[in-house]
């Protein structure tokens, strides 16, 4: 048999245990109603009933107050009782009623309390009666068109996850091609060509100069000079570089307290420091215009880059999304599998799921 063809046998099934079920329902109802009404009629008994004459008369008002209680509060409850499943809900509830009050109005009122009492157990029975009979007509509840609704779904689910995945891998691979288009423009390619060519020369241009000039903190400091161009040089070699016309000022300061060794370097810094220094101011300047121009690309670059961290960010959600429904798509299965073999002791046939 084809699955869904079993659900709608099943469904058939269903449907007739529901009818016995509402039969018997309707049965036990209408018995329960009857007790109920059995119940009304003693209660009514009993606040007609008048108090004996020879009775202590403190009693007298207990029982009196308690009698009110006892039947306005059963009364409240017994008539909440529309159908044998009320029986249910109400029968602990007259219980813990039971419980607390009618200890002096049995004293009393001993004939007519039990006779109420008497009713209230064959209600309790009767529900007893209804359960057996209602347990009797059963069928097990079976899943399985539910599961497939949410397999369906699931699928579906994961699709619209896999096309949105899809479409967001396009957009990253059409990023990515536009930075490869624009890393390979002559123009960016030149530009990032002079300006690597550029910092080299500026760095290997500031080591040759520190290189030189550095050779003259030990004497200087060893001056123990209270000049704040002094001082300044000898935290930092390039110091000379950004400012060689206060560092010449000093060297002319110091040049005969120099020994031969450091007269050289000292007339080498006098012979070249200034033209070096500017050299490299120009080539620091070339460099500004060039990282200027480099700017324009590098920022299109660098927000085509962002764009595709988001993208990969979407992804990678995506992807998460997916596993997931395919592990709850996993879960599904098994219970549906169990689902059937349900279905196939209610029916007595084999299954087929497609």
């Amino acid at each position: 048999m084809k699955l869904k063809e079993a659900l709608r046998e099943y469904e058939k099934i269903k449907e007739d245990v529901k009818k016995q079920r509402q039969k018997i329902a309707e049965k036990y109802t209408k018995t329960s109603k009857e007790i109920v009404s059995k119940i009304l009629k003693n209660l009514e008994k009993l606040e007609q009933k008048e108090l004996p004459k020879k009775i202590d008369p403190q009693l007298a008002r207990i029982v009196e107050v308690e009698k009110e209680r006892y039947i306005t509060a059963l009364r409240n409850m017994v008539k909440k009782i529309e159908n044998i499943e009320d029986v249910k809900k109400i029968l602990p509830e007259i219980s813990k009623f039971h419980v607390a009050h009618g200890r002096h109005l049995l004293l009393i009122f001993e004939k007519e309390v039990y006779e109420i009492n008497a009713l209230l157990k064959s209600l309790s029975k009767e529900y007893s009666t209804y359960l057996e009979e209602i347990n009797k007509v059963g069928i097990e509840n079976v899943k399985a068109k539910e599961l497939l609704k949410e397999l369906e779904d699931l699928k579906s689910h994961i699709k619209d996850e896999e096309r949105s995945k899809e479409n967001l891998m396009t957009q990253l691979k059409r990023l990515q091609e536009q930075i490869e288009e624009l890393e390979n423009k002559p123009e960016f390619k030149a530009l990032k060509e002079s300006e690597e060519k550029l910092k080299r020369e500026i760095s290997q241009k500031e080591i040759k100069i520190r290189s030189k000039v550095s050779k003259l903190q030990k004497p200087i400091k060893r001056m123990r000079m209270p000049d704040a161009t002094a001082r300044e040089f000898l935290e930092n070699s390039a110091y000379a570089i950004h400012h060689p016309e206060e560092f010449l000022k000093l060297l002319d300061k110091i040049k005969d307290n120099l020994d031969k060794k450091y007269r050289k370097t000292a007339e080498w810094a006098k012979t070249n420091l200034v033209k070096e220094s500017q050299e490299l101011a120009v080539m620091k300047e070339r460099l500004t215009k060039i990282e200027e121009k480099l700017s324009t690309f590098i920022g299109e670059e660098e927000a085509k880059k962002r764009e595709i961290e988001e993208l990969k960010k979407k992804i990678q959600e995506k992807e998460e999304k997916i596993r997931s429904f395919k592990k709850q798509i996993h879960e599904l299965e098994e219970e549906l599998r169990k689902s059937i073999s349900k279905l196939e002791r209610i029916l007595g046939e084999k299954i087929e799921r497609s």
